[in-house]
């Protein structure tokens, strides 16, 4: 184990394929639509937002195939890289903390149809906290389908109709829980927590149009061992998006959400 007193653990993937990386069953990479048809993803991405204190969690790499295919095949695969550094010394220190997690790397099965394909590795991880995240939070996998997708819809409608109002505000008192966890996780200086605000309200400041909801093209997942839950779009996607002006510079800018609720009194907030 090291001995950073502010560690900083990150994932690394390199995905050929479509897929979702989960840590703590957590999404912490999303990789779809039509970006797959070519090429690939990969980059450095921070996780102790997903892990909350010291202890040993799970890591699964979820393959899909790309966008235009049925099925995986030999040409499709997925590895993830896990690396620790200080936080006061990011470069010089970051280092592997444990073997990386692979599919075969001569490829899956050649002449075998593989719709969906996992990796699934377990990390250990020392940190100088235990935040308050999701830990305590009503679970939702003995609560009705149906019911807790309506419940889900109607708070991202609540959602939608506060970016479509541009209102940064209330977006942010929304995500009070979120902007808490990743100030605390990722060690937030004052300054770091100014500019995050001053981004968002450029963001919401550019009066950019909203998607539309569309609920025949949701489903719902519930992460986080039941604590978690968010709708996705069919082509994997998230449902809030405001759209791009200019689609040939840049894409539409996707809302991050994950919602939990303390308690059912409190209802729905974004984590």
């Amino acid at each position: 184990m090291h001995n950073f007193k502010k560690p900083l653990y990150s994932v690394y993937p390199r995905m050929y394929c479509s897929g979702t990386i989960y840590v703590n069953d957590v999404p912490v990479i999303d990789w779809y639509g039509d970006e797959t048809k070519e090429g690939g993803f990969g980059g450095d991405t921070m996780i102790n937002q997903a892990l909350l204190q010291s202890g040993k969690y799970q890591v699964v790499g979820k393959m899909y195939p790309r966008l235009g295919k049925n099925v995986l095949d030999e040409d499709d695969t997925l590895s993830v890289d896990f690396f620790c550094a200080d936080f006061d010394n990011w470069k010089a220190s970051r280092a592997e903390f444990r073997p990386k997690m692979e599919s075969p790397w001569d490829g899956l099965t050649e002449n075998v149809q593989h719709p969906t394909f996992n990796v699934a590795s377990e990390i250990e991880v020392e940190l100088p906290f235990v935040l308050d995240g999701w830990q305590h939070s009503v679970d939702f996998k003995d609560v009705k389908k149906e019911d807790l997708f309506s419940d889900v819809f109607k708070y991202y409608k609540q959602i939608r109709a506060v970016l479509v109002e541009h209102n940064a505000g209330k977006y942010l008192e929304m995500s009070h829980d979120k902007m808490q966890l990743q100030e605390q996780a990722l060690y937030y200086s004052e300054d770091r927590k100014k500019r995050f605000l001053d981004s968002a309200g450029q963001l919401f400041g550019q009066n950019l149009a909203v998607e539309e909801l569309n609920e025949a093209d949701l489903h719902l997942e519930i992460m986080g061992y039941g604590k978690l839950v968010r709708l996705m779009r069919k082509d994997g996607s998230q449902p809030l998006q405001f759209i791009s002006p200019d689609l040939e510079k840049q894409g539409n800018i996707e809302m991050e959400i994950k919602l939990h609720m303390r308690t059912k009194e409190k209802g729905f907030s974004i984590i």
